[in-house]
């Protein structure tokens, strides 16, 4: 298969001939000319299409402020010298901040990610903080008008430097979690999702059955709401929530406070590779209260064999919980 390459000097002539033809004031002897030019080589018809492509894409655009934001000095540049060779240049500029447009709209998107049992402080450039826990992913996107993260997995808290004119927007599926200066936490876990405000007002939105955007809550500090990422309109309503509790992640501690014990154990085993196996549903609904250091896996079966008269057997890839005998 042959593989046309298009050298600078054809892309510069391309837009040269495309900038003749928008001006509207071509002769038939120039039209002659470009006709002759595209006959002549392939790469020439490749350059003119690939110019008058991206030029669509320019018209598409024209109301964007980023691109507008590039564009004065080339204009002005134009208005100084007046003659239609300058406008291939500026085609060529026009070109290039619209597909850096396009990419950075789609593909710019710093992605940051912890492993199991690993936590991580990013501090963003506009001076906002992300903690994430343990087997998380979060990306993050910023634009002139707003910051947009993107929780994929897991959990994260976020501290929020203020700017009221870029709001701060964490997607979560189909919903969003907006604040301008606060400080919150997001996880979302085996399809649900859990906002926590620790400062400031958060505000949730979520998609409708048509994808609408509809407003779900509104919270201040101490205040929480669950809902099913699918179904958002199932959720708690805002109720009030344990700071310490949601937050003990960021000090290397899980905080249980009357869990059943089959639920703490699954959030124990977030933490972990060596997971903890409740064999049975003996001890499932029994309650267990007490903050344990992540990592110390010790500290857990001593309370489960002392609370429960639980009995272990534990090896390298697992600890196996049974009922008393």
């Amino acid at each position: 298969m042959n593989v046309e390459v298009v050298d600078e000097a054809i892309r510069e002539q391309a837009a040269d001939w495309l900038a003749r033809c928008d001006s509207g004031a071509m002769s038939a002897a120039e039209q002659r000319a470009l006709d002759r030019w595209l006959a002549a080589d392939a790469r020439h018809r490749l350059a003119f299409a690939q110019c008058r492509q991206l030029g669509l894409m320019t018209e598409l655009l024209r109301d964007d402020p980023e691109l507008n934001a590039d564009l004065p000095p080339v204009r002005k540049a134009v208005r100084r010298r007046g003659r239609w060779q300058w406008l291939g240049a500026v085609a060529a500029v026009v070109l290039v901040a619209v597909t850096v447009l396009l990419v950075r709209a789609h593909f710019a998107i710093d992605y940051y990610q912890t492993a199991i049992g690993a936590q991580r402080v990013v501090h963003l450039d506009d001076g906002s903080t992300l903690m994430l826990n343990t087997d998380s992913r979060v990306g993050v996107r910023y634009s002139r008008g707003q910051r947009d993260l993107y929780l994929d997995r897991g959990e994260a808290f976020f501290m929020v430097a203020k700017n009221h004119r870029r709001p701060f927007v964490v997607h979560v599926r189909d919903s969003e979690v907006r604040a301008v200066g606060t400080a919150f936490n997001v996880a979302l876990r085996a399809g649900d999702v859990r906002v926590a405000v620790t400062q400031g007002i958060v505000e949730v939105k979520a998609a409708d059955a048509a994808g609408k955007a509809r407003h779900l809550a509104r919270m201040l500090p101490g205040q929480g709401i669950d809902y099913p990422a699918a179904h958002p309109q199932h959720n708690s309503g805002v109720t009030p929530v344990n700071l310490e509790k949601v937050t003990a992640w960021q000090t290397n501690r899980i905080y249980f406070d009357n869990d059943r014990l089959e639920d703490a154990i699954a959030e124990y085993n977030r933490y972990t590779t060596r997971k903890v196996v409740l064999v049975g549903d003996e001890l499932a609904d029994e309650r267990i209260s007490g903050v344990f250091n992540i990592g110390d896996p010790e500290a857990l079966v001593f309370a489960l064999q002392q609370g429960f008269d639980a009995r272990v057997t534990e090896n390298d890839q697992r600890i196996l919980v049974l009922g008393p005998r």
